[in-house]
């Protein structure tokens, strides 16, 4: 029985199409490939120890985007530490959200910098909306290792078969899975509430929704 929901943040609850065309813009005005900069910023191994917080943002800054900086329009700088600042918070979700919390547990589990903490902080949409908050920075774990699921769960006091993972990365929910957690793959706050809705019509899982 599921008696939880785990969602991840960047992607579930916020609209990304500002950050990506901006990162996009910056990939033009250097010549780059599009894509690079957002792959530069947030993928490959810096990005890995920074979500891990194994290097701080300010190192993760001097690798991958401080020698940018002065070919680049002064908002570049706004990204160090800050991946979500052009974001726009998803008010469907939030909304489904909302309505989940009357009958589950929420956790937020996210991939993200230490200073998500203080963003939640400062959304009143979105705070307060979450029983657990699981960074990987400040954990030193990240997604899709098993183990930042299983501490999410260990958080909820809950079993990982419990639990139902919201996330928009299929290697995330394919982690999860294996673990025997069930999951929807996040496209959109209609999408997964048609998904809830449907398990709940075919009762192979019984989810509560209103």
């Amino acid at each position: 029985m599921i008696q939880a929901v785990i969602f991840d943040f960047g992607g579930v609850f916020t609209h990304g199409e500002r950050s990506y065309t901006r990162l996009r813009e910056f990939d033009a005005l250097l010549g780059w490939p599009s894509g690079t900069m957002q792959n530069r910023l947030f993928a490959g191994e810096a990005w890995e120890l920074a979500s891990t917080g194994i290097i701080s943002p300010e190192e993760h800054w001097a690798r991958v985007g401080a020698e940018l900086e002065s070919r680049l329009p002064p908002d570049f700088f706004r990204f160090k530490g800050d991946p979500f600042h052009l974001e726009v918070i998803n008010d469907d979700i939030v909304a489904v959200a909302q309505r989940l919390r009357s009958h589950y547990r929420l956790a937020l589990c996210s991939n993200a910098l230490p200073g998500l903490a203080d963003l939640l902080g400062e959304l009143p949409e979105v705070k307060g909306l979450f029983d657990v908050v699981v960074i990987s920075a400040l954990v030193g774990l990240r997604k899709p290792d098993p183990r930042i699921f299983e501490l999410t769960t260990e958080w909820l006091g809950l079993p990982l078969t419990a639990c139902l993972l919201v996330d928009d990365k299929e290697r995330n929910v394919r982690a999860a899975e294996a673990l025997g957690m069930p999951t929807v793959l996040f496209r959109s706050a209609a999408q997964l509430e048609a998904t809830l809705r449907a398990r709940l019509e075919a009762r192979s899982e019984p989810l509560r929704f209103e």
